[in-house]
């Protein structure tokens, strides 16, 4: 009889990784450094997304919901004193569509954090939009937030 630990320990070998491999993990490794400057709630969205998404949708998508919190912080008057790990779902969901209208705005041109300028083209709105309505339905799904301010903007 084969002992099954045995295989496995040869199995993860330290052995060079293909492109692919050593692509996937560097995408891995660089998605939890960005998933560290999200509210700790945001982890969750990301996990569940896993396994029907690509490494490098999720860090994009990371890199846009961080946008959209920054927005909040530095344009609603509500989030002006907040830190990034303050937020919690509830925060999400008394957002109105206006809201998320004047984020769609501030996203044609803003600053980002090294103050470099940052314009979007059409294809770049909707990417963001995209990520947070997928953020957004994610957390309604699963009933931690009862209203949906993405649905109600075009």
């Amino acid at each position: 009889m084969i002992d099954s630990s045995t295989n496995l320990a040869n199995t993860s070998s330290n052995k060079p990784h293909n492109y692919h491999e050593q692509s996937q993990i560097d995408q891995t490794l660089r998605l939890r450094e960005v998933l560290k400057t999200l509210p700790p709630f945001v982890k969750d969205y990301f996990r569940a997304m896993e396994p029907k998404s690509s490494a490098r949708t999720r860090i994009n998508y990371a890199y846009d919901i961080r946008v959209f919190f920054h927005f909040l912080m530095e344009n609603n008057p509500v989030y002006k004193n907040y830190t990034i790990d303050r937020f919690t779902p509830q925060d999400l969901e008394n957002l109105e569509p206006v809201d998320i209208e004047e984020y769609q705005e501030y996203l044609k041109v803003y600053k980002n954090d090294e103050e470099k300028c940052i314009t979007n083209t059409e294809k770049g709105l909707a990417r963001k939009m995209s990520a947070l309505r997928s953020f957004y339905g994610y957390y309604f799904k699963r009933q931690a937030i009862s209203k949906n301010p993405t649905l109600l903007v075009d």
